[in-house]
């Protein structure tokens, strides 16, 4: 084992620091704090990180950097990698992946009750968005490091650590993990690194190799990192067997939204046809915090396999039973029934989101001002009356105009389609029941201080009452209406995917992939799921340091989705055997 680095010392400290009563919690991506910081590094990010690509710099500055060769075991003939992305956001999620990947060997159940024993992988592979919800150092020490350290100083085995950045990592453009997972002086978590730039090649046994690429938020493929894959393509054998490991799954977003071709698929389809001038086998990637195959005709398999920490996204739209090119979904995990009745949570958005109300507080009770500010007396005591007279000062005074065509714009711009008219429709609907909400709030307030409680209506006293009441019970409204939003948009149009589930801060549901090489060559891909990831924990010594044990009787072990083999045809086509979430063993016969 390495010694530990001081980047892995301070990442204990820090964590020792907040155990055992405070570890770092799922995001609360409805917190005020959390949008302004998440939108405006994002804003930045597309704005400026396309013309300030430091993937240049490092490709100037860094050490060269070669593809890396991977040994199997000489008992054996064996070769086990271990594949998770979209890590990094609260520690129980993250740290019970973090601790099944530290265990040299792992007994995991399928559907059929069949046990299936594995091992750790000698190479660990981040797939992307390694921390949340945006990069630095101190959120990659808290949230990411200081989680594989603890699982890995218990451990009698530390594998060679490779990361492809996500669109979270590169909205700092890539300074904290760059000093992650791009220096191998340091190291990460006490485990051996050795990339120097964001892309990498590993030369796997039996004519396997995986290519890891960046695409940097969508945009092309850099000279350097052109060049780069070309020598390493040139020393490859005709028959060399591609496994691709890229920032985000494409063939998802396409199937969600129609006839939308991203630049992202553009450069792919570059690489592949002329860089690597051979068929890809298998395409790996995170970005979305589920399980998802989708396999072709020729064997070639897709796989989404984001679930290593982040909230969990629903499995049940956009519909991706089938894809363009013949790609077929084989295995989803949790499965559709699952992923439908999560969402019914969010009709508990305000429960599970209360720092939203803060936002909602406030945009309601300037609302509910300036319409009060425009209602007469004579108007107050009628629902009809008061509403007319709203709308007609907001027709006639700019200010409250222009407030209310602002909060309708953004509304419009948050509407998650493809379709203008949706957009449109769907946005205008959807402000119309902040408005109403809002309003009927403000109508409340005012029957209750001049009517109940007796306050002289237009008064100081009446007006600062009216505004505390709708700035309470503006928060939990708002939040109602927008919780009531997501779940039908998901439910019935199968929009706002992230937006729905990001809310709910699922935990559970976990897994990652653990790849196998054996001596004749074939590849065989296990997805190890963890149900139920535990909430408590307990310390534990080991022969080597000490580690955090599950101390929570709900929790469940790993366990089996599917198991399934690529035996190389010829001719980039693969024959795939396998069992599947049911436990059901089929064949997918190429042999031509």
């Amino acid at each position: 084992m390495m010694k530990p680095t001081a980047g892995v010392v301070a990442a204990r400290r820090l964590i020792e620091n907040w155990l055992p009563a405070e570890r770092p919690r799922m995001v609360g991506w409805y917190d005020p704090k959390v949008l302004a910081q998440s939108g405006w590094l994002l804003a930045v990010a597309n704005i400026f990180g396309r013309h300030s690509d430091t993937r240049l710099i490092e490709a100037l500055a860094g050490q060269p950097q070669a593809e890396f060769t991977c040994e199997a075991d000489p008992a054996t003939g064996e070769f086990w990698l271990d594949y998770v992305s979209d890590v990094g956001d609260g520690w129980n999620p993250t740290y019970a992946i973090a601790e099944a990947l530290a265990r040299a060997e792992l007994a995991t159940p399928d559907a059929a009750g069949q046990v299936e024993h594995t091992r750790g992988g000698s190479v660990l592979v981040f797939g992307g968005d390694q921390v949340y919800p945006y990069p630095s150092k101190d959120a990659y020490a808290a949230r990411t490091e200081a989680p594989y350290a603890t699982a890995f100083e218990g451990a009698d085995r530390t594998p060679r650590v490779f990361a492809v950045p996500g669109n979270h990592d590169w909205y700092d453009s890539l300074v904290a993990f760059s000093r992650a997972f791009c220096r191998p002086e340091r190291g990460f978590a006490g485990c051996r690194t050795g990339q120097t730039r964001s892309y990498f090649a590993l030369q796997l046994p039996q004519g396997w190799w995986m290519l890891a690429i960046d695409l940097q938020l969508g945009a092309d493929l850099d000279e350097p990192q052109v060049r780069y894959f070309q020598d390493v393509v040139s020393r490859m054998a005709t028959d060399a067997r591609i496994i691709l490991c890229v920032p985000d799954p494409q063939w998802i977003y396409q199937a969600g939204y129609p006839g939308h071709a991203s630049y992202s698929d553009k450069v792919l389809r570059f690489f592949e046809e002329e860089i690597l001038r051979r068929k890809v086998a298998v395409y790996l990637t995170g970005d979305l915090h589920f399980y998802k195959r989708h396999e072709n005709p020729d064997g070639v398999q897709k796989i989404v396999s984001g679930g290593g920490g982040a909230f969990l996204h629903p499995t049940h739209a956009p519909a991706t039973a089938r894809l363009a090119e013949g790609f077929t979904e084989r295995a989803a995990y949790p499965d559709e029934k699952t992923s439908r009745r999560l969402n019914w949570l969010n009709l508990a958005f305000p429960l599970l989101n209360p720092k939203s109300f803060w936002i909602w507080s406030t945009v309601y009770m300037l609302m509910a001002w300036f319409a009060s500010a425009t209602i007469a007396a004579a108007d107050a005591g009628s629902f009809q009356d008061a509403l007319l007279a709203a709308i007609r000062g907001a027709l006639r005074d700019p200010v409250n105009g222009l407030f209310l065509l602002a909060f309708m714009a953004a509304v419009v711009f948050f509407t998650d389609t493809h379709v203008r008219w949706y957009r449109v429709l769907g946005g205008i609907s959807h402000a119309v029941a902040h408005l109403t909400a809002a309003f009927g709030l403000g109508w409340f307030a005012l029957l209750l201080t001049t009517r109940w409680l007796e306050l002289g209506f237009g008064d100081v006293g009446q007006m600062l009452v009216a505004a505390m009441l709708t700035f309470l019970l503006g928060g939990p409204a708002g939040a109602l209406v927008l919780g009531l939003y997501l779940f039908l948009s998901l439910a019935l149009f199968g929009r706002h995917s992230n937006e729905a589930f990001s809310s709910l801060r699922i935990q559970d549901y976990k897994q990652w992939l653990r790849l196998r090489i054996d001596a004749t060559g074939d590849l065989t891909l296990y997805a190890v799921a963890i149900d139920r990831v535990p909430r408590h924990w307990a310390s534990r010594k080991t022969p080597t340091g000490w580690t955090l044990a599950a101390d929570d009787a709900l929790a469940t072990a790993p366990r089996l989705i599917e198991k399934f083999t690529l035996s190389p045809s010829g001719d980039g086509r693969y024959t795939v055997r396998g069992v599947d979430s049911q436990g059901r063993r089929y064949e997918n016969s190429r042999k031509d």
